[in-house]
């Protein structure tokens, strides 16, 4: 299922930013800083698609949004909360 939410993140990810190179990026590389560099609009955006994908509401359910660290975080709570 991890390699799932991880090809699908990467996905969304490139399709919300328009920036399809950042499906190869490692998994620590951190969304908020560069080379990602999302803002809150596109952050949103993305957490949005996977709420609708996963149906999994990390702003909901992470306060602090520590899921949103990099892009290995955000892999690891989506995959921790989808149904089989």
């Amino acid at each position: 299922m991890t390699a799932d939410v991880d090809s699908g993140v990467r996905d969304l990810l490139a399709e919300v930013t328009g920036r399809p190179e950042l499906r190869e990026l490692a998994a620590g590389t951190g969304l908020f800083g560069p080379p990602v560099d999302l803002d809150s609009l596109t952050g949103t955006l993305l957490l949005r698609r996977v709420r609708d994908r996963w149906g999994v509401d990390v702003a909901d359910e992470d306060a602090n949004l520590d899921a949103l660290a990099t892009i290995g975080t955000l892999v690891a709570f989506v995959a921790d909360r989808v149904r089989p």
